[in-house]
């Protein structure tokens, strides 16, 4: 069951947030270093990570109908829509960038909420899904926003967008700190932050993928003229 918005909020508001914000922001720099030419659509709750793209051509926010909507951005037009997760009120092919968060462990129907997202996204655009790793301690943590709905593994996400006609292109792995609001540990974080990809790659909090989408192309079989050959049948000569 998706969180309430105003616990999302309470959670990025703490010193713990702010970290995931910074951990998520830097891995979202490597992937899309710039958006400024691109429609972009965040789905869930992806407010905490917005700033990075004040700069494209046009920015969406949907949020899910069972997690609750914030006017964003502060003092200008409403950018946030609320929506059934199933039926995005947007255009087909509309999209260059959409970015999942706080979304997909939450999703009822995955396939058919993987389907909408695969319609708004364009013929060359990208995806981009962040989710609790199941192995990794945030999952464990309800504390947390990632310790509510399914996490997944990396596999488990790939063979999922696989099924949903989607082609994985990069992995990343984030958030290796733990979850923890005790100031002893908190000074280990960035200590995990530097080592945990090396010593334990597949125990970080969160994974992502960037994917695309698949397009097949088919041609209508041409069908042969039909040509009889049966002999013609001239008529009878009239009779005089």
């Amino acid at each position: 069951m998706a969180q309430d918005i105003t616990d999302l909020m309470g959670f990025y508001a703490t010193s713990l947030g702010r970290h995931v914000i910074s951990q998520v922001e830097t891995m979202l720099h490597s992937i899309w270093p710039d958006l400024s030419s691109r429609n972009f659509l965040g789905v869930g709750y992806p407010i905490p990570f917005m700033d990075y793209y004040e700069n494209t051509r046009r920015t969406i926010v949907c949020m899910p109908a069972k997690q609750g909507i914030i006017h964003w951005p502060d003092e200008i037009k409403n950018a946030c829509c609320l929506v059934n997760e199933d039926s995005l009120p947007l255009p087909n092919d509309s999209m260059d960038r959409i970015f999942l968060i706080h979304s997909l462990e939450h999703a009822e129907n995955l396939h058919r909420y993987l389907r909408e997202i695969w319609r708004v996204l364009t013929a060359n655009g990208r995806v981009l899904i962040i989710v609790p790793n199941r192995r990794g301690v945030w999952a464990r943590i309800e504390e947390t926003p990632f310790g509510h709905g399914n996490p997944y593994t990396m596999t488990q996400l790939t063979t999922l967008l696989k099924q949903s006609q989607f082609t994985p292109l990069k992995s990343v792995r984030a958030l290796y700190s733990l979850p923890t609001h005790s100031r002893l540990l908190k000074n280990m974080s960035s200590l995990l932050e530097k080592v945990g990809p090396s010593l334990l790659p597949k125990f970080s909090g969160l994974i992502c993928i960037e994917a695309t989408k698949k397009i097949y192309c088919s041609f209508p079989e041409k069908k042969a003229p039909f040509i009889s050959l049966k002999p013609v049948q001239k008529p009878a000569p009239s009779q005089i």
